[in-house]
């Protein structure tokens, strides 16, 4: 396991096998979910697979991967935050994420934590580690139009609005951002 980032409130620690229940309990709240769309999966296996199958084998790499995101006086846990290769995102061709180097920051956090700046100081980490790698091109996200909490926090991380696509199983456009170096 990676040695975990620290931040002035924060702990980001790789995500084990025991944060399948807290991701999926994450995910069971609609407010969360309202610009992801449906839960993957009722119960919390499907996380502890895919924390198994996908986020485990991320952290070969020095700074790739989900980073489970603590409150540092607390221990509580928050939410979530990656930063991983662009083209291995759901809709990365339709999205125009076909350039290796592109990195992608991404994050999810429980109601508690919103409206703190916490996504943002967590996301601040981890795109600073990104863009001093020699290999990064840019740092690119995507969030829903309608998402503007989100758009506020990638703005916040240096990122520009490059376009809008509309996505399979989507009605509405989702907004491309990037940071280009």
């Amino acid at each position: 396991m990676r040695e975990p980032i620290l931040t002035d409130r924060l702990v980001l620690r790789d995500v084990t096998i025991a944060d399948a229940e807290s991701m999926f309990e994450l995910d069971c709240d609609p407010e969360v979910m309202r610009y992801i769309g449906t839960p993957p999966s009722t119960d919390s296996s499907w996380y502890r697979d895919r924390i198994q199958s996908v986020y485990l084998p991320q952290h070969a790499h020095p700074w790739h991967g989900v980073r489970i995101v603590l409150d540092r006086a607390t221990g509580e846990f928050l939410g979530w935050v990656f930063v991983r290769p662009a083209m291995d995102a759901l809709f990365a061709l339709e999205i125009g994420w076909s350039t290796p180097g592109e990195e992608e920051v991404g994050y999810r956090y429980r109601r508690s934590a919103w409206g703190r700046g916490i996504a943002t100081e967590a996301a601040t980490s981890l795109v600073r580690i990104a863009l001093e790698d020699p290999a990064t091109t840019a740092v690119v996200a995507r969030a829903l139009a309608g998402n503007v909490e989100s758009l506020r926090v990638l703005e916040k991380l240096g990122l520009k609005r490059v376009g809008e696509v509309t996505l399979p199983e989507s009605s509405e456009p989702t907004v491309k951002l990037a940071r280009v170096k």
